[in-house]
Formats: C-alpha cells, sequence, structure tokens
C-alpha cells in the first residue's frame, strides 16, 4: 500500500548517471597521453625561451683535472738531502771545507736563520788567519767520539788561577774541531779550542787573560751552562758583561753562542738556559756583538745527547756546527 506501481519487465533505477558524464580517470590511456602532451609543450616553451635569452642558465663550474698519485717526483739536489728549491730565497748550499767527521745534517732541527754575514765576509777578504774559541765541556767535547785523547797540539789553552789546561786532540768528534777544518780550509793559520771541563763565564770575568792569551782575529765565546748551576742569574749576568768586553778587546770579530738547552742529571740548574740566552741575547744587543745560539739546535732524550742529558754525543755537536754555519753564512 502507498507504493508506486512498476511497469513489469522493468528493473527500479537506482540514481544512474547520465551517460554524457562520463569520469576522465575511467580512461588512463587517454589521461597519459594528454600529460604528456602537457609536458612535451611546456619543455618546448622553456627551450623557445632560452634561445631568446629570456631565460638564464648558471654555467656550471669547470672540474679542475685530479693530479696523479703517480706524478713524478721534484728534483733531488746532489746531497739527496731534500727537494730542490727553485725559489729565489732558497737557502744556499753550504760550502766545502767540513771535516770528514763533519756530520752537517741537522736531522729534524729547524732550519737556523742567518744572524750575521760579518765572518763570511772576513773570511773572503782574507782577515782571518787566528780564532780562540772559548767554552766549557761542550766546546772541549766531552761525552764526544775521541775525548780524552791525548792533546796533539800540546798548546796550553788556560793557565791561571784555576790550574793549566791543554788543548782538546783535534781528532775529537766534536763542533769545535768541524769549525777547525773548515777554518785552515779558508786561510787561517792558528785555531785554538779553548775549552775547558766545568769552566763557566766567571773565570773569564774574574780572569780574562789567562783564558784569553793574546787574542786572536776571531774569538768565539759560548759559555754559561755551568754558570745556570754554579751562580745565580744576576751574577751570570754581571759576569757575562764582563767577561765578553774583555774578549772584545782582543779581537777584530767577538762571536758569542747561547748554548744548547739541557735537562741535566749530574747538577741542578739555579736558572734555565731559556734564561741565559734571553741575558746573552740582551747583552749582545746591547752591546752590538754578534750573537748565534744553540738554544734549540738539539733534541733532549734523543740522540744528540749523552745520558746526562747536558752533554752533547758526537751526532749532536755535529748539528751545532751546522747551526754555526747556517747562521753564520758560511
Amino acid at each position: 500500500m502507498g507504493q508506486k506501481s512498476v511497469e513489469p519487465g522493468k528493473a527500479r533505477g537506482h540514481g544512474a548517471r547520465p551517460q554524457s558524464a562520463t569520469a576522465y580517470g575511467q580512461h588512463p590511456v587517454r589521461r597519459t597521453i594528454v600529460t604528456l602532451a602537457v609536458a612535451l609543450g611546456v619543455c618546448v616553451l622553456i627551450v623557445g625561451l632560452g634561445e631568446l635569452g629570456i631565460l638564464h642558465y648558471p654555467e656550471q663550474p669547470k672540474q679542475e683535472p685530479v693530479a696523479s698519485s703517480k706524478a713524478k717526483p721534484d728534483t733531488l739536489d746532489n746531497d739527496g738531502a731534500g727537494e730542490k728549491d727553485n725559489s729565489a730565497a732558497a737557502t744556499p748550499a753550504i760550502k766545502d771545507g767540513s771535516s770528514s767527521a763533519d756530520g752537517s745534517s741537522s736531522g729534524q732541527a729547524a732550519a737556523s736563520p742567518i744572524v750575521s754575514d760579518k765572518l763570511e765576509d772576513m773570511f773572503e777578504e782574507g782577515q782571518v788567519h787566528s780564532i780562540r774559541v772559548i767554552g766549557d765541556s761542550i766546546t772541549a767535547g766531552y761525552g764526544c767520539d775521541g775525548y780524552g785523547t791525548v792533546s796533539d797540539t800540546d798548546v796550553t789553552v788556560y793557565s791561571g788561577q784555576e790550574g793549566a789546561y791543554k788543548e782538546t786532540a783535534t781528532t775529537v768528534g766534536c763542533w769545535t774541531n768541524d769549525f777547525r777544518a773548515y777554518a785552515l780550509q779558508h786561510g787561517v793559520t792558528d785555531f785554538v779550542n779553548a775549552g775547558v771541563s766545568g769552566f763557566r763565564m766567571q773565570y773569564l770575568a774574574e780572569d780574562p787573560s789567562s783564558w784569553l792569551g793574546d787574542g786572536a782575529d776571531v774569538i768565539v765565546v759560548m759559555l754559561g751552562t755551568n754558570d745556570a748551576s754554579r751562580r745565580t742569574e744576576a751574577e751570570f749576568s754581571a759576569d757575562a758583561e764582563i767577561g765578553l768586553a774583555a774578549a772584545a778587546a782582543k779581537c777584530k770579530l767577538l762571536i758569542v753562542v747561547s748554548p744548547p738547552n739541557n735537562a741535566r742529571t749530574d747538577a741542578t740548574n739555579n736558572f734555565s738556559m731559556q734564561r741565559v740566552d734571553q741575558v746573552l741575547t740582551s747583552l749582545c744587543k746591547l752591546k752590538h756583538y754578534v750573537h748565534a745560539s744553540f738554544l734549540n739546535t738539539l733534541a733532549l732524550y734523543t740522540a744528540d745527547y749523552n745520558s746526562d742529558q747536558c752533554h752533547p754525543t758526537s751526532e749532536g755537536s755535529h748539528k751545532l756546527w751546522a747551526a754555526f754555519r747556517e747562521q753564520l753564512a758560511l
């Protein structure tokens, strides 16, 4: 009752959509074709605008060629010591004249700066005929190969209130004998190694004539190692001023050298070797003495030193000579 009758043979409608409203998604092939056509049109448009200069394409950075790991190494110097330096400021090669024991390679130590070329100029002008080196056991070669050999020069290097001492044998493998070998090949006829074990700046100040003798064209003084363990810093400073002035009065050129650093086990330092270097640096600047420094030439706890960490081995002592040559442009 109350229901609308349906004609026999016809099904009741369920809200079917008109055939003309068929959805786009019902035809995937057609959808794909349309999408591709649109994309192609956009690409053609972009290319066209680019050709007209309306669009700008950023340039890609040019990739640098990668260096081959098998590149040919730089040419070595004749001595094979390292890479050849073609710069205008290259350090000049060490000149000939080293002793046969000259270990002029400084190992890992940095190259020493040139502090003066006065000695080099004097050698070139033939003004150096005599050299006297004033020092302690490091200058004498204590702990180096051959030390203790009877002197082969029979030269008395000190005679005074501390006693009388002969020159170290010329065969000892130490920096002073390397210097001797060089000097004798450059016009020097009188070279004296006046290094005496245990001596200090105090002795040069108190009795200079006993150690300086008649003087020399060039006097080299390296003292301070024993002063650091036997004197105060103030006493060393005063001794240095007096002693070095006495040495300067007996030569054409005075060269003052700061001793190498140490961690000595045979004595206790009252002040450091760094302070020794600073005192000598300041004094030499004030008095216009040539000053070289061995403070950082050697490496502690290596083959540069004997077990006392104070006296260089022959290997270390030859490095002192190499540093001396570099700093004085020899």
